[in-house]
């Protein structure tokens, strides 16, 4: 039972991902399904509107009835006819083999002196009478006009070697033919087309999803990227009810979700069990912009400092610092307690936490440079429990790699389903190639079901916005609900 529903959720897990991957193919490639759609209708229009022969139709229909031996028991007349639903079943069955005949053929062609049939000949019965359509169809009007009328001539004689006498009475007279049945169809085809193209759209975002060589689960971190896996953290959506509402994303905002914190937590314990007592200054990196390890960094800053441990945060992103700006300081105002000609520190009493900033220059390249990080570390090292520096993307510029080789270890960030496998692996070798240890893998951003971890058999996921119900075990709560639960569960040094 145990096994049915772990892949029951996996299965579940792995369908809301390739949604999601959908979603953003078809946000990325809309234009791909649009060009598709315009391209193939204009292409079925114009071959359309190029192969359009236009096609006229003639018809006339009969009352039919077969000859009888009953005038001459009655006396009357010497031929009797009677109108017999059969009788036009039977033309209508027979007809082609008349008309495939060289006889009917022959005769329509000596009274038209052509020499083969100007248009197709069909033959219908109304089912249920005993009335018979004849139709003419062919590209010109007149022709096939003089067909139709020649066959009407024509046929009884031939009919007769066949079924016997019949009679013939028209009650629908053919009618000249002055413009086509057909049309171009110009709409019709475009249509048609654009549907087509939309199909072949869809089927390419479909492969997108599919074929999209990215980590989505934990245990892709494991088998693709053969490292460790340190936590998973949710992708969190505000519900914004104002101008000011504070969408900082940290644990200490009472607007996240509990989630959220309770995730942070769970990478915080897993992330310190980690660190080898010698190992003091661990950078946290990431391969592209815009995966969350400035986030990451500073949650898991604030929540070691609130286990009452002395922790300094390095905003080492020189090109894009933003640090203070998700801890809502502004740098100016900040009473600096430590100044050098390199750095200035402070102590930001709403987190707990020290917080490190360089002082840039004209000489800015200075601080690229890996014995500029070193001698910085080493001033600081033992004056901290832990020191966590933001680093720029590793596989957007160097400046992370000299980083590394001044610190101790790495927590490498990872946004679910964005940076492609083959580049998470390069940047990787190229952080290990400085001999720097890599503690693990932290999946960011993860959509509901697919980062949740267990406690005592009810899994839990993540990905719904604030003020939404989200599930715990098998009921559903609400935000209250959910945040009176997990505060119950954390223990007192987190609080």
């Amino acid at each position: 039972m145990a096994n049915d529903q772990k892949t029951s959720r996996n299965v579940d897990v792995h369908f809301k991902i390739y949604v999601t991957d959908f979603i953003k193919g078809l946000k990325k490639l809309w234009w791909v399904c649009v060009i598709l759609a315009i391209a193939l209708g204009s292409v079925l229009s114009v071959r359309g509107v190029m192969n359009y022969k236009p096609k006229y139709a003639a018809s006339a229909t009969f009352v039919v009835s077969m000859q009888s031996d009953s005038g001459a028991n009655t006396g009357l007349s010497k031929y009797s006819y009677n109108y017999d639903v059969t009788t036009a079943e039977k033309l209508a069955s027979t007809f082609p083999h008349i008309l495939s005949s060289n006889l009917l053929q022959e005769m329509v062609c000596i009274q038209l002196d052509v020499p083969y049939m100007p248009a197709s000949i069909s033959a219908t019965a109304v089912t249920g009478t005993n009335m018979f359509k004849l139709d003419a169809t062919g590209s010109d009007p007149q022709k096939t006009y003089d067909t139709l009328l020649a066959v009407i001539d024509n046929y009884p004689a031939v009919a007769k070697h066949v079924i016997g006498t019949i009679k013939m009475d028209m009650i629908t007279a053919p009618v000249f033919p002055k413009n086509p049945y057909n049309s171009t169809q110009v709409k019709e085809n475009f249509i048609t087309g654009a549907t087509f193209g939309l199909i072949i759209g869809a089927v390419l975002i479909v492969c997108y999803a599919i074929f999209r060589n990215t980590i989505r689960t934990k245990n892709e971190i494991i088998t693709d990227l053969n490292n460790t896996v340190l936590g998973t953290t949710p992708r969190v959506l505000f519900r914004k009810r104002g101008k000011k509402t504070d969408t900082s994303l940290l644990i200490t905002n009472p607007k996240v979700m509990p989630v959220f914190s309770e995730s942070v937590r769970v990478f915080r314990n897993i992330t310190m069990n980690a660190i080898k007592k010698d190992e003091k200054i661990i950078m946290i990196t990431s391969t592209a912009p815009g995966e969350g390890k400035t986030t990451i960094a500073t949650n898991l800053s604030i929540s070691v400092a609130s286990r009452r441990k002395k922790v300094l945060l390095i905003d080492g992103d020189l090109r894009n610092p933003s640090v203070a700006e998700l801890l809502g300081v502004d740098v100016e105002n900040l009473n600096f307690e430590v100044k050098t000609d390199k750095y200035e520190i402070a102590f930001i009493e709403k987190y707990n936490l020290y917080f490190l900033r360089f002082i840039l220059n004209k000489k800015q390249e200075a601080y690229m440079s890996t014995d500029f990080a070193k001698e910085v570390f080493d001033e600081v090292r033992d004056d901290f429990d832990y020191v966590f520096v933001d680093t720029p993307p590793c596989g957007l510029v160097s400046d992370a790699m000299f980083i590394a080789q001044a610190a101790d270890a790495v927590v490498y960030v990872i946004y679910q389903d964005t940076v492609r496998v083959g580049k998470i692996k390069s940047t990787l070798n190229n952080l290990l190639s400085t001999d720097i240890r890599v503690l693990g893998c932290v999946l960011n951003g993860t959509i509901g079901g697919t980062g949740g971890y267990n406690y005592g058999g009810y899994g839990y996921g993540y990905g719904y916005g604030y003020g939404s119900k989200a599930g715990y075990g098998n009921k559903k709560y609400g935000y209250g609900e959910i945040r009176d639960i997990i505060e119950k569960t954390r223990d007192a040094e987190f609080r």
